[in-house]
């Protein structure tokens, strides 16, 4: 194996990220989630996905650059760095969780207030009401559960190759 593949798997994996983002951008989704999503969590999600990514990025280009001399000591920080990353991932679904009863709590607090059954005019004007909380609830899960199995897929990847290291360095003689 050589040791600079790892990292240039995490290459690939930000390149279709980049990809991904360019494609958001172009086609109109992050204007549309930029309008519905009134907590801009989405945002915050991705922002703290982008910083990750990058964060990994860099813990995996020191791996493999240390990989042929690598002591268990540096293998166990390495592991603790990357724990960041599922902790991370973990709190990207929390966010997008708790956009979700943002967005639904927005839906069903204020907009069946006023509603008239009789009223064609008030129903009308409560659902489209409805649109902004049910894209916050629904955006920020998408958001939320995107970025955090995109990160899993990275901190993934560190974790498999320190865990090569480390049966390696149990295997060669002391």
């Amino acid at each position: 194996m050589h040791k600079f593949n790892v990292f240039l798997r995490w290459v690939l994996y930000f390149s279709i990220i980049l990809l991904g983002t360019f494609a958001a951008f172009t086609t109109g989704t992050v204007e549309k989630v930029n309008d519905l999503d009134f907590t801009k969590l989405s945002f915050v999600i991705y922002s703290l996905f982008m910083g990750c990514s990058i964060y990994t990025g860099f813990l995996t280009y020191k791996i493999c650059k240390k990989s042929n001399e690598i002591t268990n000591s540096e293998i166990t920080d390495f592991e603790h760095k990357n724990g960041n990353n599922w902790f991370m991932s973990e709190a990207m679904f929390t966010l997008g969780m708790i956009g979700t009863v943002a967005g639904f709590i927005a839906v069903l607090s204020s907009k069946f207030t006023g509603i008239n059954p009789n009223d064609i005019n008030s129903t009308k004007a409560a659902l489209s009401g409805m649109s902004a909380g049910m894209g916050t609830a629904l955006y920020t899960t998408a958001t939320g559960l995107i970025c955090s199995l995109l990160l899993k897929f990275q901190a993934y990847n560190v974790s498999y190759f320190l865990d090569i290291l480390s049966r390696r360095n149990e295997c060669e003689p002391k």
